[in-house]
C-alpha cells in the first residue's frame, strides 16, 4: 500500500510516499480503508522530533493520526463495527490507504457528513470539547475568552462554548476578525492592535492555544475561582495561585463518545468545521509546510482516495 513515512527527524522534505507492507489487525482492532486524513499541528512536531523525549519514534515511522474512511476488516472478538461502514477516529499513521485502529477511538459517520469534515474532527473537535466542556465547564451566563480563537481548535471550541450558552470573546488579526463575528463572538480583539488585558477582566474562563507572553498575561483577566486552561505549556503555578483561579495544561484523551458527541453537534448544524485546503496524498510535504508556517487558513486535508 502507499504511504507516507519519515526514516529521520527532520524538516518536510524527509516525507517520502513509499510503498509499504499490507497491515495486520489484531484483537479488538480495525483495518480501515483511509479516505481523508487531517493535518494536524502535533504531525509536524513528531516529524521535526519536538516530541522524541516525551514521544519516541521508531522509523520508519507513517506519518498522520486522524482520518475518515471505511471500515475494510475486523480483529477477532468483534467490535461494533462491521466492513463498509463509513468511521473517522483516530488510528496511527493515517496519510496511507490503509491504518490500523483501536474500537475504542472511532465512531460512526453520520450518513450527512463528508469524508473531509469528519477527518478535520478528531484532534481539534476532541480538544475542543474537552477544554470546554470538561475543564472549563461552560454553561449559560459564562464570559469566557478564548486566545487563537480562529484556528481548528479554537473555531470549535467558539462554538461548543456558545452552544452551551456561554459568551465569548476571542483574539485574532487580519481576516479571522470577520469569521469570528460570522461565528457570533461576543467581542473581537485584534491581537496586533490592542491588547486584550486593556478590555477584558473579570472574565470565568481563559481558554489559551497560543502559550508564551498571551499565557503569562492571562492570569491577570480571570475572575477570582476562574480557570485558566492551555494546550501549549505548563502552568505557572504560582501565578494562578496569586490570581486565586485553578489552572490545567490539558492534553487531549481519545475516546469514542467525544467523536459520537461531535458528530451530533455537526449533523444538527450546530459546529462547523473551518476547513481549509484539502491536497492529495503525494502533497504531504505543501500540507504540513502549510501547517507548520501558519499559513492554512481552515483544516488542511490529505485526501487519499
Amino acid at each position: 500500500m502507499k504511504a507516507i513515512r519519515i526514516r529521520e527527524y527532520g524538516d518536510a522534505s524527509t516525507l517520502k510516499l513509499e510503498d509499504t507492507p499490507q497491515l495486520t489487525v489484531e484483537h479488538d482492532q480495525l483495518l480501515v480503508k483511509i479516505r481523508d486524513a487531517g493535518v494536524n499541528p502535533i504531525d509536524w512536531k513528531i516529524r521535526a522530533g519536538y516530541l522524541k523525549e516525551r514521544m519516541p519514534s521508531a522509523f520508519p515511522l507513517t506519518m498522520g493520526q486522524d482520518f475518515a474512511g471505511e471500515v475494510a476488516e475486523l480483529g477477532h472478538g468483534g467490535s461494533g463495527f462491521a466492513p463498509g461502514d463509513r468511521v473517522f477516529g483516530f488510528a496511527q499513521g493515517t496519510y496511507a490507504e490503509y491504518a490500523v485502529a483501536q474500537s475504542s477511538t472511532i465512531a460512526a459517520m453520520p450518513e450527512s457528513m463528508a469524508f473531509d469534515v469528519a477527518a478535520s474532527l478528531p484532534t481539534p473537535g476532541s480538544t475542543a470539547l474537552q477544554l470546554v466542556r470538561d475543564v472549563v465547564g461552560a454553561k449559560a451566563g459564562m464570559r469566557i475568552l478564548i486566545h487563537g480563537a480562529a484556528g481548528s481548535v479554537g473555531s470549535l471550541a467558539v462554538q461548543i462554548a456558545k452552544h452551551l450558552g456561554a459568551r465569548v470573546i476571542g483574539t485574532a488579526t487580519g481576516p479571522d476578525i470577520s469569521y469570528l463575528r460570522i461565528l457570533g463572538v461576543e467581542e473581537v480583539i485584534d491581537y496586533k492592535l490592542e491588547r486584550f488585558e486593556d478590555s477584558v477582566s473579570e472574565a470565568d474562563a481563559v481558554i489559551d492555544l497560543v502559550g508564551g507572553d498571551t499565557l503569562a498575561r492571562s492570569y491577570a483577566v480571570v475572575k477570582k475561582g476562574g480557570v485558566i486552561a492551555t494546550t501549549v505549556q505548563g502552568i505557572d503555578e504560582a501565578a494562578a495561585h496569586r490570581a486565586g483561579i485553578r489552572g490545567f495544561q490539558v492534553v487531549m484523551k481519545r475516546n469514542a463518545a467525544d467523536l459520537t458527541a461531535l458528530a451530533e453537534l455537526v449533523d444538527l448544524g450546530t459546529v462547523k468545521p473551518r476547513l481549509g485546503q484539502t491536497l492529495p496524498l503525494t502533497q504531504a510535504r505543501e500540507a504540513q509546510e502549510l501547517s507548520e508556517t501558519g499559513k492554512a487558513i481552515g483544516k488542511v486535508i490529505l485526501k487519499v482516495a
